[in-house]
């Protein structure tokens, strides 16, 4: 699990430098009275070819460096394919999320970019977001889902009602360990949620909040498809 990483700190002026947009929206979370999550980043990326290992190795060893963060409260790694990983996270304000974005993780994420990554860009495969609703109960995370939509002209705030929504549905699902429904920017929405094993995936996606989706996307979504839900493996988690 702790597989160490290398450092170095070039590049270290782009993390800091990375611009954050902030949205003036509230939380309401009563799984979890302690949660502080508001806003957060979700980090994407592509291995070059031969070294998914490598890669999948750098992000679990990450948890032992990111433990040592305290203003950051969630942290997960995972992997959508073969060669595709990504990075979500959370933190109370902006300041916990500018202290991770100069700490070891990110020094670490940008020094070995061009050796592991494939066409990595700061701007475009960070991306900092703000928490709309979230459920967090305690319990095992192995497996995931990571569903990114945008929605149609004039149709933000129904979309995010719907997400607002949806987090009440989903608190009636014990094997939903954890669920987020986040903003990226104006158009751009995500649920990002987290099971123990397949078998609580598979009851979400045949759940409420999957069948709402699904009926209200020709209305609120701009081209949605059932390819826009990537299933996940969770590789380390804070």
């Amino acid at each position: 699990m702790k597989t160490k990483i290398p450092l170095q700190l070039t590049a270290l002026g782009l993390v800091i430098g990375l611009s954050t947009q902030t949205f003036s929206k509230s939380k309401n979370n009563n799984m979890k009275e302690t949660t502080k999550e508001k806003i957060g980043l979700l980090v994407t990326m592509k291995a070059k070819l031969g070294k998914e290992q490598e890669v999948k190795d750098f992000l679990i060893g990450g948890l032992a460096l990111v433990n040592q963060e305290l203003q950051t409260e969630s942290w997960f790694a995972f992997q959508i394919d073969d060669r595709t990983f990504g990075i979500f996270d959370t933190f109370e304000n902006e300041k916990g999320r500018q202290a991770h974005l100069s700490g070891e993780v990110a020094k670490a994420l940008l020094a070995n970019a061009d050796s592991l990554l494939e066409h990595f860009e700061v701007t475009t495969n960070i991306q900092p977001f703000n928490l709309l609703a979230s459920k967090l109960i305690n319990g095992e995370e192995h497996k995931g889902l990571l569903v990114i939509m945008k929605s149609k002209e004039g149709k933000s705030a129904d979309v995010e009602n719907f997400l607002l929504a949806g987090k009440e549905m989903v608190n009636d699902e014990p094997k939903t360990i954890s669920w987020y429904a986040i903003q990226l920017d104006d158009n751009t929405f995500a649920i990002f949620d987290t099971f123990a094993n397949d078998k609580g995936r598979n009851e979400h996606l045949n759940g409420q909040v999957a069948a709402a989706l699904m009926e209200n996307a020709p209305t609120i979504l701009e081209g949605f498809e059932t390819t826009a839900i990537q299933k996940i493996d969770v590789l380390a988690s804070k």
